[in-house]
């Protein structure tokens, strides 16, 4: 005796028309990505919002005390120093990167001998992975046998200086994280003026304006979109930076960030709820930056007013 198919056939034709019609295939090409989404983002979030209203470790149960990890978090004088140090890379790392694209860019955006062999090498850094250049960089800045010593020394002056050290690790890491993120400015940049229409600077020219009143003038404001685009990106990248640090001072020596003290607290400590409650703040003033510069960005393009 043979089953009724019909039925089914034609309830699976009808959902297949209808996933494939014109009004849904849009939403149809979206679900691949929705559920990407779903397990690797938006469950890892809601499991540890979940989690920061919970004092919860390994060794025992997890119990409920709503903002009293957020409270426990805010009271720590530790939180408020890897702050400070998190803003302070942010702030120096992302004036350095703008004032060093800049300057490349516009000196790139004219011909020369061997340009295409220069981009190429400058565009290098950003090929790396941060793990990897930062244990390059230790080699390098190694107070014993590393090559920045050598150098120093043939120059005349003392070797021995403790690159990572006490005084001079934050600027180390920062020094890093501006070498390898620099060349993102540059090309940003470098494409943003080789788009700017030409008309306007050769009036410029005519009426005798100088380079530096073009350049303040003219291309400047002109660039102000894609400069707030990179700050976005790069409050977004630092506002987590993890890498630079982890793999020279392991957050030692007054380096310790944001995410090096999750990391400490929640897979060190094995303090989950804590943790968990630092993860969320880190998360929520990435949100507040972003949606600041996001606006701003939205107004120099005319979008609000």
């Amino acid at each position: 005796m043979s089953l009724p198919t019909t039925g089914y056939l034609e309830v699976k034709r009808s959902f297949w028309t209808t996933l494939t019609s014109e009004k849904y295939f849009k939403w149809t090409l979206l679900i691949p990505l929705l559920l990407i989404l779903a397990i690797f983002m938006f469950y890892p979030m809601f499991y540890c919002l979940y989690y920061s209203a919970h004092d919860y470790t390994v060794v025992k149960p997890a119990e409920f005390v709503g903002w009293g990890m957020y409270r426990m978090v805010l009271r720590d004088p530790v939180f408020w120093k890897a702050m400070r140090v998190t803003f302070e890379i942010l702030a120096v790392c992302i004036a350095t990167e703008l004032i060093i694209g800049m300057g490349v860019a516009l000196w790139f955006n004219r011909e020369f001998r061997g340009q295409n062999v220069v981009r190429g090498l400058c565009l290098l850094p950003l090929l790396v992975s941060p793990f990897a250049i930062s244990l390059f960089w230790t080699f390098m800045f190694h107070a014993d046998f590393g090559i920045a010593n050598q150098v120093l020394m043939w120059l005349g002056f003392s070797g021995g200086t403790d690159w990572f050290g006490k005084e001079l690790a934050l600027y180390s890491i920062m020094l890093m994280t501006i070498w390898q993120w620099s060349p993102f400015a540059i090309f940003v940049l470098l494409a943003g003026l080789r788009s700017l229409p030409r008309d306007s600077f050769e009036a410029a020219r005519v009426d005798g304006a100088s380079s530096w009143y073009t350049f303040r003038r003219l291309t400047l404001p002109m660039l102000t979109p894609l400069i707030l685009i990179i700050v976005l990106l790069r409050v977004m990248w630092l506002i987590r930076i993890f890498d630079p640090v982890y793999g020279t001072t392991r957050g030692a020596v007054g380096t310790e960030t944001l995410d090096l003290m999750v990391n400490r607290i929640a897979f060190l400590f094995f303090d989950v709820g804590q943790g968990s409650a630092l993860a969320m703040i880190s998360l929520f003033l990435t949100i507040i930056l972003c949606a600041i510069m996001f606006r701003v960005l939205m107004k120099a393009l005319g979008v609000l007013k």
